[in-house]
């Protein structure tokens, strides 16, 4: 795998020249493009859903979603693909949401996948030009829950990814989001236990698990001390990515159907692959055999690691 050298060496330092450049005012979180989808909507205004489209990037970029100040290098890159399908009621619709967010590797330019997640239960309410409330401590509304619960996840991610523990706060505020939301609503759908073994309920609940603890682990052992080093030290990097793997297989010896798993590896399967690629053919036998175990979906996938 090789990666673009830039003159920044730490984060800490694209901090700084972000914020000198940006100024203040750019303190928010998320760099997220939202796109809508209405191929299955007929009889609606089509203006309706240009409006939407912009009237929730705005939302999800322009909010200040922690208290720390995020520079143009730090900001969490996410995709938010809304598909949505009418129903009977007016203004009301049904909707797969696509979530994916990736974050930026140290002194390079490559973006590492952090998250690809489809949320299939999703049931929304937007009048054209409706303001967005949104506040963590009560419910508004089924569609600013949603948005604002995966902030808060993808921003959890990203901090997991660099400091041990520091997501925490940002998963909390995202169960917070979730049980403010009325059991009885008809748009509850996809927050509760029995909804299914992949949705918002299961997702939130593994990541504040204790038992799953080993997951955040292995994200920062993953991130910050394998991709992190990529470019300087190759083989350091593997050998910490390799130490993420056997911890994400024990995980899968206990819990093979966790959502933790499923989410990890779709979103790094294709960069394990790269990773690997230029290790000695004894490390990619032992990463082939732990990969196999752990995500067994993507086994063809990780066979090109013995073939080339």
């Amino acid at each position: 795998m090789k990666f673009k050298v830039q003159s920044l060496k730490f984060k800490a330092i694209a901090l700084i020249i972000g914020l000198l450049a940006a100024g203040w005012s750019n303190a928010q979180e998320l760099r997220c493009q939202i796109t809508v989808n209405t191929q299955k909507v007929t009889g609606v205004d089509p203006s309706v859903f240009k409006t939407m489209e912009t009237t929730l990037t705005e939302f999800m970029n322009n909010k200040s979603w922690t208290n720390d100040q995020f520079g143009i290098e730090e900001k969490i890159e996410c995709q938010l693909n809304l598909n949505l399908e009418a129903t009977d009621a007016q203004d009301v619709y049904k909707a797969k949401l696509t979530i994916q967010s990736s974050r930026p590797v140290f002194n390079s330019s490559y973006n590492s996948p952090m998250f690809n997640f489809i949320d299939n239960d999703c049931i929304i309410t937007y009048a054209q030009n409706q303001p967005l409330d949104f506040n963590t401590t009560q419910y508004n509304s089924n569609l600013t829950s949603i948005l604002g619960f995966y902030a808060y996840v993808l921003i959890g991610l990203d901090y997991e990814s660099l400091t041990k523990g520091g997501g925490v706060k940002y998963f909390t505020l995202a169960e917070q989001i979730m049980n403010n939301v009325p059991t009885n609503a008809a748009d509850s759908k996809g927050w509760k236990p029995f909804d299914g073994q992949r949705n918002r309920y299961w997702l939130i609940n593994n990541l504040m698990a204790s038992k799953y603890d080993l997951f955040k682990q292995a994200l920062y052992e993953y991130s910050y001390a394998g991709m992190d080093n990529f470019y300087d030290k190759p083989a350091l990097a593997r050998q910490n990515i390799m130490s993420a793997l056997d911890k994400l297989d024990r995980i899968a010896k206990d819990n093979p159907n966790t959502i933790l798993l499923a989410i990890f590896f779709q979103a790094k399967s294709d960069e394990l692959v790269n990773v690997f690629s230029g290790a000695d053919m004894s490390e990619k036998a032992k990463a082939l055999a732990v990969l196999r175990r752990c995500d067994p979906s993507n086994s063809t996938k990780y066979d090109k690691l013995v073939k080339n």
